[in-house]
């Protein structure tokens, strides 16, 4: 397999590291805003698609508030076989995040890369009811391609965990998703900040405040009312940012309905394995059948 080196991205999920700005989260803010604690972007581009050897097209969505969302349509180099709309961590931004799928569009995959409000070029603050409403932004947007292809929805860590609640509740008057896949995905947004904290003498005290963080965006309330699509779960026994168990709690809330790949290595690691990835591009065949 002719792929590229996948770089692990060692800034990505800062769950534990932004005390200060959450505690002023805490202070000036009500709890629907606490979520933004949970995304750490950065505005620099580390690299392009094109220094990867990739086709793209920069894509800038305005969204209903007047926001601009600055994305990259990754464009397959052989005949397209479907389109995955691919929703990253929270650390850093779409050009470190695009060694994850820079693989997939030498086997037929184009690949949209959406950034959250905040990161990179696109404008605004991200909170998880924000984040929600640009996934649906961009789906929106793919919706109007005139060359129909299956649908898939890939997300890594926090993008995971977002993939599963906006696959349960998207709006079906969008391009049908095909399939959802999604590799160390957090199963609750307040049992991850919690363990987070919890890591630190220094952050121990706020796992209390950390309480207050909106749950109903959890993956594990939403995962259960998927039930159509099929579903890929991938999580490593060494994720040292969101545990395994995080994992095992989405595939239990399935029962039996998602399909399971345990990984090897760090966090969103697993795509670095010639193997997950041939598993990877069969559930996609799979699902588009």
């Amino acid at each position: 397999m002719n792929q590229k080196r996948l770089i692990q991205q060692n800034s990505i999920p800062r769950f534990f590291k932004v005390v200060i700005v959450f505690s002023i989260v805490l202070i000036m803010s009500g709890c629907s805003s606490l979520s933004a604690f949970l995304f750490y972007p950065s505005k620099h581009y580390y690299q392009s698609p094109e220094q990867l050897g990739l086709n793209a097209e920069r894509v800038n969505i305005t969204t209903k508030d007047g926001e601009i969302l600055a994305n990259w349509f990754v464009k397959s180099s052989i005949e397209s076989k479907g389109v995955i709309l691919f929703l990253h961590g929270n650390g850093e931004n779409i050009s470190t995040h695009i060694n994850s799928v820079a693989w997939l569009p030498q086997h037929g995959y184009d690949v949209f890369l959406l950034d959250y409000r905040g990161y990179g070029r696109s404008t605004g603050v991200s909170t998880l009811p924000s984040a929600l409403s640009d996934i649906e932004d961009a789906h929106r947007w793919l919706s109007t391609l005139q060359d129909k292809r299956p649908l898939f929805v890939f997300g890594q860590s926090l993008g995971g965990g977002l993939a599963v609640t906006y696959t349960a509740n998207y709006n079906h008057e969008l391009e049908k998703i095909e399939a959802l896949i999604t590799e160390s995905a957090p199963a609750s947004w307040p049992q991850i900040a919690r363990e987070a904290m919890s890591k630190s003498w220094i952050t121990w005290l706020l796992q209390i405040p950390v309480l207050l963080m909106p749950g109903q965006y959890d993956a594990e309330d939403h995962i259960v009312e998927i039930s159509s699509v099929p579903i890929l779960l991938m999580h490593s026994k060494q994720d040292p940012v969101v545990g395994y168990h995080h994992g095992q709690q989405l595939f239990e809330k399935t029962q039996g309905h998602a399909q399971w790949l345990e990984t090897q290595g760090g966090h969103i690691a697993g795509l670095n394995d010639p193997a997950i990835q041939t598993a990877f591009l069969k559930f996609l065949e799979l699902s588009s059948n």
